[in-house]
């Protein structure tokens, strides 16, 4: 059994011990597509919400105190799986005026 699987049904096992009965919590219940398409829908309200303060990719990189441009370039298209940090959003909200849920709305 490969290493992730073994840790998967090991905390697995241990939430069921520690779950009522009927409300079992399924861990499988989400893919890696649902996961991608919700960071490129975090990166897209970025972008979004960062055209709309007029703002390059540059400034909002050094207003968030990040060194890279390239990272929010690329976690903005979840490019390379770079997405942002919850850190990361709550700054950007921050900067940018807006709700941390109006980033991470789907």
């Amino acid at each position: 059994m490969p290493y992730k699987a073994f840790i998967k049904n090991c905390i697995f096992y241990r939430l069921r011990k520690k779950i009522p009965i009927g409300h079992i919590l399924d861990l499988s219940s989400f893919t890696e597509e649902e996961l991608e398409d919700f960071y490129k829908r975090v990166g897209k309200n970025v972008k979004k919400y960062r055209k709309e303060k007029n703002m390059t990719q540059l400034q909002l990189a050094l207003d968030i105190d990040h060194n890279s441009v390239g990272y929010i370039a690329k976690a903005e298209l979840y490019k390379y799986k770079k997405h942002f940090s919850l850190e990361q959003i709550y700054k950007i909200a921050k900067v940018l005026d807006v709700k941390p849920s109006k980033l991470i709305d789907v």
